[in-house]
């Protein structure tokens, strides 16, 4: 599994990192109605719970965001973008504040009027632990791609032709899609059931 930074991995897969989160220094966050946080990294950028009190509602894009941030948000049906944009045309119309990285989509823009992000960190790659992850990927039979970014670095240097590959969730099935990319998506937008995916395709292939 190939993903940014370091974390937990599940039982059977090797993950490899090729980069880190860097927050940005004051950033400004606007006023509006609804809050919408991204990933848990954003609570390393940003103290969610002293801002959440100027909005009617937070949404956090998937569980481990909202652990990320104490919990206190509403968390969609699917763990995507897309996800979040049909739990907000759910609600009241409103202005809709999103936190995210500087490499996020144009989803929510695409599907929900009134949105403005707001990028409050980066993501710093780095090229030997690059790398080490084209040398990984190459030798693997299964590969799990846990954004749109990562699918596009991993294609653009491995090719990924003959393996299982296995996006995270829609978003980045799409970059593959436009990648020209054979692959399946996780039931579920979670690093933990795209490894199971992973596992439940190939033990399929071998037997």
């Amino acid at each position: 599994m190939v993903r940014v930074r370091e974390g937990p991995c599940p039982p059977g897969a090797r993950c490899v990192s090729i980069g880190t989160i860097r927050p940005r220094h004051g950033v400004q966050i606007p006023d509006g109605d609804y809050l919408v946080v991204m990933s848990p990294a954003v609570a390393s950028a940003v103290d969610v719970a002293a801002v959440a009190g100027r909005f009617k509602c937070v949404i956090c894009v998937g569980p481990s965001t909202a652990a990320a941030v104490g919990g206190r948000c509403a968390v969609p049906r699917e763990y995507t973008s897309y996800g979040v944009a049909q739990l907000l045309k759910a609600l009241a119309p409103g202005r809709t504040v999103v936190l995210r990285s500087s490499a996020g989509n144009d989803v929510l823009r695409s599907l929900v009027p009134d949105v403005v992000e707001v990028p409050v960190y980066d993501l710093v790659f780095d090229e030997e632990k690059i790398r080490e992850a084209v040398s990984a990927v190459s030798a693997a039979k299964v590969v799990v791609l846990t954004s749109s970014t990562i699918a596009e670095i991993m294609a653009s240097r491995v090719d990924l032709a003959g393996k299982i590959v296995v996006a995270i969730g829609a978003v980045t099935s799409k970059k593959l899609r436009e990648l020209g990319v054979p692959h399946v998506v996780a039931e579920e937008a979670t690093i933990e059931s795209a490894v199971k995916t992973a596992l439940r395709n190939w033990e399929k292939s071998v037997g």
